[in-house]
């Protein structure tokens, strides 16, 4: 089970991110109604899921507290679809390194989370990969203003709804897929709201949902309306299978293993993104996301270790060459 666990991760987190681009590239580019889709989908699913027996709520979260989690979570899914839209595979998958630094100062900065100067050398470690592969897109026309801010909203409202899925399943008790159900009609009224405000009026695009859809319509609902609408069920099942498969993960094996498949997600995504999309990419972005993602990849490897380390009390691999002991600090 822990294979398939591995295998299913690894494969749907890839998936849904190329499920993603092929909707854009089929002349749907409209982020949030994809993601309130995915949104009905999922609670849909719980709905069914429930009403036969095969499963059995256990426990919820406060109305209010739903709502804000929701909030956030439309927000990270959101943006980073976003960022993906306005971005290259690799730029987008580089914000998600990001993630890491940002929650560890936002961690530190409200719950007074202690660190060390290893752990803070891989972070910067991240950053000068983010860094280079971010200026090196800038430089090659590749990365536009529109495309840093939904960049830097992405990280943030990520950060945000990583700390509060935490700290929320901790206080109130609840699993993972308890959390995630309840949820899920939370987050299919907040992206609806989201869509609707951003994607069906002529805010920033010539064109909105309804105007696609009517251009659809008047076409039979042929051409290339079928083949998005199959890879829009792709992020649909996608979405699901990424969930279930990383709680199993986690549950059979720990966090360590998780981060690990969570790299080799990272490099068979920049591989696909690179092969299938090579539009997307010039030869200078290209070398600037082999490069800024390595150096990324090994500083995310680096934290993952040493950070382990010290919330569990170990001996980090340094500690273990040379005898060294390291005193906590706080970084804020």
């Amino acid at each position: 089970m822990v294979v398939v666990y591995i295998l299913g991760s690894i494969m749907s987190s890839v998936l849904i991110v190329l499920c993603n681009k092929e909707v854009f590239v089929h002349g749907f580019p409209y982020p949030l109604t994809m993601s309130f889709i995915a949104y009905c989908f999922t609670w849909l699913y719980y709905k069914i899921l429930g009403a036969s027996g095969a499963w059995e709520k256990k426990a919820d979260l406060p109305a209010i507290e739903s709502i804000n989690v929701a909030t956030a979570s439309v927000g990270s899914i959101s943006f980073m679809n976003l960022c993906l839209l306005t971005n290259t595979v690799a730029i987008y998958q580089i914000c998600k390194f990001a993630v890491i630094p940002c929650t560890l100062a936002l961690q530190a900065g409200y719950f007074g989370v202690k660190t060390n100067a290893k752990v803070l050398l891989s972070i910067v470690v991240v950053l000068s990969g983010v860094g280079w592969s971010s200026f090196t897109a800038f430089d090659a026309g590749t990365l536009s203003v529109k495309g840093i801010i939904y960049a830097i909203l992405a990280v943030l409202s990520t950060c945000i709804y990583r700390i509060w899925q935490e700290t929320k399943q901790k206080e109130f008790k609840l699993g993972p897929i308890d959390f995630q159900a309840t949820m899920s009609g939370w987050q299919a009224i907040i992206g609806l709201f989201a869509a609707i405000a951003t994607e069906f009026f002529d805010v920033e695009k010539p064109t909105t949902v309804p105007m696609y859809l009517k251009g659809v319509a008047a076409e039979g609902f042929g051409g290339r309306f079928p083949i998005m609408l199959m890879w829009l069920g792709g992020v649909c099942l996608m979405a699901l299978t990424v969930n279930f498969t990383s709680f199993g993960l986690i549950g059979k094996t720990g966090p360590i293993a998780y981060a690990i498949v969570g790299h080799a997600k990272t490099v068979l995504t920049i591989f696909m993104g690179i092969v299938l999309f090579p539009k997307a990419e010039t030869p200078a972005t290209i070398s600037a996301d082999i490069v800024g993602c390595g150096v990324a990849m090994f500083g995310v490897i680096a934290y993952g270790h040493f950070e382990y380390s010290l919330q569990k009390d170990q001996p980090d691999i340094i500690q273990k060459m040379f005898g060294s002991k390291t005193t906590a600090v706080n970084p804020v």
